[in-house]
């Protein structure tokens, strides 16, 4: 295996794009970028690319029906 497909193998096992994680969410843009404003996902930036760790998304998505529960009683 060529050095090349190792990193993008390795881009593609621990990070996820802007659109990705929305989709992989399930939340609006508007709600991601809100939750990165206020730093409840970390950015990363190189140039003009921009990732995010997939450890975080995953999490995110595994605590937002306690998160929905928690801050949004009344909406069941």
């Amino acid at each position: 295996m060529d050095k090349q497909k190792q990193l993008r193998e390795l881009l593609d096992r621990e990070f996820l794009s802007r659109q990705e994680a929305i989709d992989y969410l399930d939340i609006s843009k508007q709600c991601f970028h809100s939750l990165v404003a206020r730093g409840k996902i970390t950015k990363i930036k190189k140039g003009s690319a921009v990732l995010f760790y997939r450890y975080e998304i995953e999490h995110r998505k595994s605590i937002a029906p306690e998160l929905f529960e928690k801050y949004r009683p009344y909406q069941r």
